[in-house]
């Protein structure tokens, strides 16, 4: 007989958890004195702020961030329905602050009696705090089945642009002047030529993948959903439709579409060899130099499939070496229900590693860049494995959202069944987590001392971090099934430092965005590494300036980046508190004071 959804996710619960139980008996063992980090005593709830303890406070409603999800929500729980939409934060009228995208769903099964239907939103930043509504002045007020979305100037004008994802199509925008002084988008997807995915694209992340100095576009696909052959899944004696497992639809072939450097695109997934891969449904991408070699190699996270991990030979040509590598599957061997994917340096090795979100009832899964291409399985060191495994996760991002020098960990959850506490025992709406980073790739989970959002349970989907008010420090921004953003406004009371480092590459040898960059922030206190990434998250794009916590130092030393192009250059004496623009091939930085747009545009 054919094992139900439940049955097979309590097979992989009990497995993990014995994995876990073994894990525990040998680092007891051989560790008798050193205590586990996913055994720490959680601190008790915290309805107050504390200095130097991060604080968040959702600020969307007052900010005038009006989105709701459209709820696709049917009798038949489709596939489709619980997937939510993800969001992104672009500054598309460069005027120093972060503007707000929100993809938005629409019906499974359309039909003349759904009237008018809700559109993606634009929310343009006014500086003060506020959003306003731009989305029919800048072109976005398009209704559709929306996914993600993705954010890079892909024909290095200065100004970014726009991907989104669809159920059943990819859309770019490029980024135009409206005629009156401001910007605006244009559906230029046909226009570009070889855009065409007729498949359900999900997650998506730009990464210049021959390094032409043009951004190129990788998207992942998930299922092939026929709604007329759909299948039935059943749970109990009373026969309770539940979400059908991705297992019970055919897998697709993700896509790599090249940048041709004139607007067009071509469709490379055969000859750059990421067809070889088996067909595997996708939700996570990040794209990064992952073994240090100056080319940028694409990790992908797939659900219920092995992971894929495309190391980068060269003119454009991969080889799918996640198995090989240590991070395709978990620690028994297991698939991972893999959802959201970020890669950061945890460990201060100077090498990104990987985490990816995983299901309710197994945990979320860290791999450790231990260099050449080889990872190692982090997660029961890392403290990050048991206070996850009541959770299923999606969104997530690595942001120092304290300013002490060590990255730390956001977290968005929810089920994907609606009827999760009838099917696996579990709740449909769960708590978002924050997991504070300790340092040597160790956290603590922080959700109850953070602020209200973090214990209240949400249906959570996509994440994306920014600094939307210029403040230093990184704010968190959420999006919801049948709910609306929250917007988290970071209020930590704090004395670290902070640095902001815009990195803007030739536009020749580097991509004007400077995906792919590793960069070395030098203090009196150490030394830091970060990456300037394509993708990561779920279905959302994060900023993409890096934002330096610098704990008690005052300034930056020493700042070193290696550009895409592989040229390496050096600054010298930044200041803390300060923006600063980092141009390749030039020797000074730049110091960038943004002011208040102005709200008649």
């Amino acid at each position: 007989m054919k094992p139900t959804v439940p049955t097979i996710w309590l097979r992989l619960s009990v497995a993990t958890a014995l994995a876990l139980a073994g894990v525990a008996l040998v680092f007891v063992l051989l560790f008798p004195s050193t205590p586990s980090s996913d055994t720490v005593a959680a601190p008790p709830l915290s309805g107050t702020q504390t200095p130097g303890v991060p604080w968040f406070v959702d600020v969307a409603a007052v900010g005038g961030i009006g989105f709701r999800h459209f709820d696709p929500a049917t009798p038949r729980n489709y596939i489709l329905e619980t997937m939510g939409s993800g969001l992104g934060w672009i500054d598309y009228d460069a005027d120093g602050w972060l503007d707000l995208f929100c993809v938005q769903d629409g019906p499974v099964r359309s039909s003349s009696a759904d009237g008018l239907l809700p559109t993606n939103k634009l929310y343009r930043n006014t500086g003060d705090g506020t959003f306003a509504d731009v989305t029919e002045a800048a072109g976005l007020a398009r209704a559709g089945f929306g996914m993600g979305c993705a954010v890079g100037d892909f024909d290095g004008d200065g100004f970014d642009d726009l991907v989104v994802t669809c159920w059943g199509s990819v859309i770019l925008y490029h980024n135009e002047p409206d005629g009156r002084g401001g910007r605006r988008f244009a559906d230029v997807t046909a226009r570009a030529g070889g855009l065409h995915d007729p498949h359900w694209a999900t997650s998506c992340g730009w990464g210049d993948i021959e390094g032409d100095g043009d951004l190129d576009l990788y998207v992942c696909n998930y299922v092939e959903v026929d709604l007329a052959n759909y299948p039935l899944c059943e749970y109990g004696p009373e026969k309770v439709l539940f979400n059908c497992m991705p297992s019970q639809f055919a897998a697709v072939t993700h896509r790599l579409y090249r940048n041709e450097g004139d607007g067009k695109f071509s469709d490379v997934t055969e000859t750059s060899g990421v067809a070889a891969a088996s067909p595997a449904p996708g939700l996570g991408v990040v794209l990064t130099d992952l073994d240090d070699d100056g080319r940028i190699d694409i990790y992908a996270a797939n659900d219920m499939r092995p992971a894929y991990l495309f190391h980068n030979q060269g003119g454009g040509k991969f080889v799918e070496k996640a198995m090989l590598s240590g991070c395709a599957v978990g620690s028994s061997g297991e698939n991972i229900a893999g959802m959201g994917v970020d890669a950061g340096d945890l460990d201060d090795s100077g090498r990104p590693s990987l985490f990816v979100t995983n299901f309710h009832g197994v945990p979320n899964v860290l791999f450790l860049n231990a260099g050449r291409m080889h990872f190692h399985y982090g997660t029961h060191r890392s403290g990050l494995g048991v206070p996850s495994l009541n959770r299923l996760g999606f969104g997530t991002v690595f942001c120092d959202v304290d300013l002490d020098g060590r990255l730390d960990l956001a977290v968005a959850n929810g089920h994907v069944e609606r009827h999760a506490a009838e099917v696996y025992s579990a709740p449909y709406a769960q708590e978002a987590q924050l997991f504070l980073g300790q340092g040597s790739g160790r956290f603590r989970d922080g959700s109850a001392e953070v602020g209200v959002y973090f214990r209240e349970p949400r249906v959570g989907r996509g994440l994306a971090w920014a600094d939307f008010d210029n403040d230093g420090r990184p704010d968190l921004a959420f999006s919801h099934v049948g709910g609306p953003i929250a917007l988290l406004h970071n209020r930590t009371e704090t004395a670290h430092g902070w640095l902001r480092l815009e990195l803007v590459g030739d536009g020749k040898t580097s991509n004007r965005n400077a995906i792919g960059a590793r960069v070395e922030i030098e203090t009196t206190a150490g030394k830091q590494v970060r990456f300037v990434n394509g993708g990561g998250s779920y279905l959302s794009a994060s900023e993409r300036r890096l934002l330096v916590g610098l704990g008690a130092a005052k300034r930056a030393e020493r700042v070193t980046v290696r550009w895409p192009s592989g040229r390496e250059q050096t600054f010298t004496g930044l200041e803390g508190q300060r923006w600063w623009r980092l141009r390749e091939g030039e020797a000074l930085p730049e110091v960038v004071e943004p002011k208040p747009p102005s709200k008649g545009r």
